[in-house]
C-alpha cells in the first residue's frame, strides 16, 4: 500500500504497509479489493470516514477518503481528504541490506575519507 504524504508542500508517495498473501492471484486479488472498500490506514474508525474507490488497473486501486472536522471558531464544518494507493505484486526477488560497519574515530577517520 502506499500513502500519499505532503513533506514541505511537496506531495510524495510512500510505501506504508506491505501485506503478504496465502495463495495465488485471485486471493491477491480479492483481498486487495477487499481492502479498498474497507480500509482507513492507521485507524480503527471507517465508519467515520467517506470512500471513493477507483480501480486504476486490473490489479491497482485509488482510494480517496473524506472526513469531517469543526474547527473551533469556524461557523461551518470544514471536509477534509487524503488518498492512499493499493496494488497487488508479485514478490519476485529480495535481498537484505549489508550491516553498517561503525566508523571509526579520530584521526583515522580523517585519513580513510582522503
Amino acid at each position: 500500500m502506499e500513502a500519499n504524504e505532503s513533506h514541505g508542500g511537496d506531495g510524495t508517495w510512500d510505501l506504508t504497509d506491505k501485506v503478504h498473501v496465502e495463495g495465488g492471484r485471485e486471493e491477491a486479488l480479492s483481498q486487495a479489493r477487499e481492502m479498498s472498500l474497507s480500509l482507513v490506514p492507521g485507524r480503527s474508525d471507517a465508519e467515520k470516514y467517506g470512500r471513493t474507490v477507483f480501480q486504476t488497473s486490473e490489479t491497482s486501486w485509488l482510494v480517496e477518503l473524506t472526513w469531517s472536522v469543526w474547527y473551533e471558531h469556524s461557523d461551518h464544518p470544514s471536509t477534509l481528504s487524503s488518498h492512499f494507493r493499493i496494488s497487488v505484486a508479485e514478490l519476485v526477488a529480495t535481498q537484505e541490506a549489508p550491516v553498517a560497519e561503525p566508523r571509526m574515530k579520530g584521526w583515522m577517520s580523517r585519513i580513510s575519507r582522503r
